[in-house]
């Protein structure tokens, strides 16, 4: 039995186009609208408040998607913009100290596929005339004994009972610009100094600043100062690195402080090959190159009575040093704990300038002479060795600086 071409095609038709509806093809508009979500988005919550002297308060919303919160004004401060669904939104607000009331409205927003639908609440804050205290920042302060001075913000209103109460060390070491507040019922924004005097004592110093306002106790605020003492600087320094008990672990010994950059790198090492001493020598690969401090307590070169230093060294290695490369003995008046902020003065060049370093054990006596120096007469200075470089290495032996007993 034969069909007609036309028969076929009209079936083919038929086919395609309920293919094309199961598919979803066909125009939304008459798809049953039980087929498409409610679309909304209201404030549940009052539509006008007025929050008083609240520091925050609250918007409940419900929508059928995710929606937006916001406000123009900058009072208004809100812990994340978007939201989804039915939420309770706290607001943030800054208290009122102008002289009229003032208003804003907070607004909500959905945007749907083919509509945009918004809803707002109006937000009235009358002037808010309560005691206002606020110091910031709002930290406890660690002092260097070299002491030092800092800002405080201060916001209050109707006046600042302030004072000091000293702990520990002794008074009268923190002074303060200015030294008292004005009283005024309306809101002042100022700032107050603080100035820590150096601390040369041999013990540590602690204060309290306390900040009270003066018509409510309860508005109060108070920092605890804390300042360290400078260790005894000393006239003698010596080691002979008989600790020594391997080769090219670190060095470590008390006196002896140790900083490079970059971390990781180690240039100060122990070297005990026929002879203990330490081993000085970076990376050839290393990129940038190492700088490395090794630093000594702090000396009082001004009571020094054999204002020199001295010790004996060889070439730890044939690597001889680059350009840019250097040994350096230095000296700093600043330096606080972080090497690579201090202040470094070169005192001496020791590189070994030598094109073709020949390996030798630390026999070669090197002496260098402090008293003709811009540091002969401090009471505190710090001394170092800066080693800079790569490949170029040292055998450093028997140190003396200083009134070292023989």
């Amino acid at each position: 039995m034969k069909i007609s071409k036309y028969i076929c095609m009209a079936m083919a038709g038929t086919l395609i186009c309920s293919s094309t509806m199961l598919m979803g093809c066909k125009d939304d508009s008459k798809i049953p609208s039980e087929f498409f979500p409610n679309q909304y988005l209201e404030i549940v919550s009052a539509h006008e408040i007025n929050i008083s002297t609240d520091a925050t308060f609250d918007i409940e919303v419900n929508g059928s998607s995710s929606w937006k919160i916001w406000s123009d004004a900058s009072w208004c401060h809100f812990e994340q913009p978007y939201y989804g669904g039915k939420a309770v939104v706290t607001v943030e607000a800054d208290a009122n100290r102008g002289e009229e009331e003032r208003s804003c409205y907070v607004k909500v927003a959905a945007f749907f596929k083919d509509k945009h639908v918004t809803d707002s609440v109006l937000v009235i804050q009358p002037v808010n005339k309560l005691p206002a205290l606020e110091i910031s920042p709002k930290e406890d302060k660690e002092i260097f004994y070299k002491g030092s001075t800092f800002v405080l913000d201060v916001v209050y209103n109707y006046g600042v009972d302030f004072q000091i109460n000293y702990i520990a060390g002794g008074e009268d070491w923190i002074t303060t610009e200015p030294a008292t507040f004005i009283d005024s019922e309306q809101l002042v924004i100022t700032n107050i100094g603080i100035t820590v005097e150096p601390n040369m004592g041999d013990e540590d110093r602690e204060a309290e600043l306390v900040f009270v306002n003066k018509k409510d106790q309860s508005h109060g605020y108070s920092m605890r100062i804390t300042q360290g003492h400078p260790v005894p600087a000393v006239t003698s320094f010596f080691d002979d690195f008989e600790t020594a008990s391997t080769t090219g672990k670190p060095y470590e010994k008390e006196g002896w402080t140790f900083q490079t950059n970059p971390g990781g790198t180690v240039l100060f090492k122990q070297f005990n090959n026929t002879r203990k001493a330490m081993l000085i020598n970076g990376d050839l690969n290393a990129n940038p190159k190492a700088v490395g401090y090794a630093i000594w307590p702090v000396f009082n070169m001004k009571d020094m009575q054999r204002k020199a230093v001295s010790y004996q060294w060889g070439a730890g290695n044939k690597n001889p040093a680059l350009k840019g490369d250097a040994f350096e003995l230095v000296a700093s008046l600043d330096y606080e704990g972080d090497a690579f902020a201090a202040t470094w003065t070169v005192v001496q060049d020791l590189t070994n300038k030598a094109e073709t370093p020949g390996i030798s054990l630390p026999n070669t006596l090197v002496e260098i002479d402090l008293s003709k120096t811009e540091f002969a007469h401090e009471p505190r200075v710090y001394l170092a060795l800066r080693y800079t470089g790569g490949g170029h290495a040292y055998r450093f032996d028997n140190l003396k600086i200083g009134d070292v007993k023989e």
